[in-house]
């Protein structure tokens, strides 16, 4: 960390020099202080004009007691790695006068004639092309920390500032786990409960803190993007507590909230698995999922509008072998859409198609009933569709096409 060259002046020590009350005196020399920017549970930041070339930046002054020094130089150990456009940048660390950082000013958005500074303030629910947005630029962040063996460790709305151009910058690196040091007191020691992962509260039973910590934590930065609200609310923080560790209470998927959200439901399954073993791996995989769903979705969509095409033109043919082969067309069409609600883990609509063609078929209608049974399970219980689930599906698909053309 530097050591601060600057000579301290009387001058500073007179109250009319001081624009901003709680501003130390110790930096007015370097620094025109130019807002309050807020306080978290180890520092305060500012904006700040510096002296020597005009250049705004955010000043984090933190707290001078001993576990805010441990947690500040923990935070620059971390932070100093990390060059990347989802990330507020540090520019300099400084011990003397006093404990301060230099870092990126994020200048905010102007809502309402208010300014959003970050994803905390910013009103939820959002639209979901947005919350996409959003999302993946913290993804984009994370991947690059990860990248350098650092895990945050504190994500929350709070720490993911926002640009006039909603490019959203991931800051506050103060709990950032470097490679594998850790301990458990550092992890739970200024922790946001209401973000915090499972193995943050309860170690013995669900492990260290690891990448996947951070994807759990991104996870609910998501889901409070789409729905508007959290997974895990009590009238305490014990309640919250015992609701984020217990491995049988399951937040409500996105669907429960907007029907629309149901191709989320599958990925906040994984995204949200109270064990780190059954969430994805690494950010690339979520980022996969993303585009695969958006892919399947496009695909879906087209496929629902020829399926209606097939069936209105069914409803008006009266020659017999035109009807036999609009009959195989709407039974492939049906199988093709259920296999894709499947692996969108839609399963409301999934039950629709399997509905809808079961009405096609009389040798396989008690398997097409017995699968609709099986799905309404997993849907109320918020299982995800299985590989091996949907390889099942496949093959009874398969076998109601061979029927149709039959």
């Amino acid at each position: 960390m530097k050591k601060d060259k600057s000579s301290k002046s009387n001058s500073y020590t007179k109250p009319h020099l001081r624009p901003l009350p709680s501003f130390p005196l110790e930096l007015l020399d370097k620094y025109e202080p130019l807002e309050f920017l807020g306080e978290g549970g180890f520092a305060k930041v500012y904006k700040v004009k510096r002296k020597k070339d005009g250049k705004i930046v955010a000043l984090k002054v933190p707290n001078l007691d001993e576990k805010a020094r441990k947690f500040f130089l923990k935070e620059i150990r971390a932070w100093r790695l990390l060059d990347h456009p989802n990330i507020v940048k540090l520019y300099n660390a400084y011990d003397e006068p006093i404990p301060h950082l230099e870092i990126e000013f994020v200048d905010g958005v102007k809502l309402n004639g208010e300014v959003i500074r970050d994803l905390g303030r910013y009103p939820k629910p959002v639209d979901e092309e947005k919350a996409l947005s959003f999302v993946r630029g913290i993804a984009e962040g994370l991947k690059h920390a990860h990248s350098k063996g650092i895990y945050h460790r504190d994500l929350k709305p709070q720490n993911v500032l926002i640009t006039s151009d909603l490019t959203p910058k991931i800051t506050d690196w103060g709990l950032a786990k470097v490679g594998a040091v850790s301990t458990t007191a550092t992890t739970t020691k200024g922790l946001t409960l209401l973000y915090a992962a499972p193995e943050q509260l309860d170690e013995e039973e669900y492990g260290h803190t690891d990448a996947r910590t951070d994807i759990y934590q991104l996870g609910l930065i998501f889901y409070e993007l789409l729905t508007g609200k959290l997974p895990y609310q009590g009238t305490s923080p014990a309640v919250v507590m015992a609701k984020v560790i217990n491995p049988e209470v399951r937040p409500k998927p996105p669907s429960h909230f907007n029907k629309a959200l149901a191709k989320y439901d599958g990925i906040f399954e994984k995204l949200l698995a109270k064990r780190k073993e059954d969430r994805y791996g690494n950010v690339d995989e979520f980022l996969h999922d993303l585009k695969l769903m958006r892919k399947l979705n496009e695909e879906r969509r087209e496929l629902e509008k020829t399926v209606e095409k097939t069936k209105t033109t069914m409803s008006l043919t009266t020659d017999s072998r035109e009807l036999r082969k609009l009959r195989r067309q709407v039974v492939e069409q049906l199988s093709t859409l259920a296999l894709l609600h499947a692996q969108l883990n839609d399963k409301a609509e999934l039950i629709n198609a399997l509905e809808d063609l079961k009405a096609f078929s009389k040798e396989h209608r008690k398997e097409i009933e017995n699968a609709i049974s099986q799905f309404e399970v997993m849907m109320r219980e918020s299982v995800p569709i299985s590989k091996s689930t949907l390889d099942e599906l496949r093959v009874l698909l398969h076998k109601v096409q061979r029927e149709a053309e039959g």
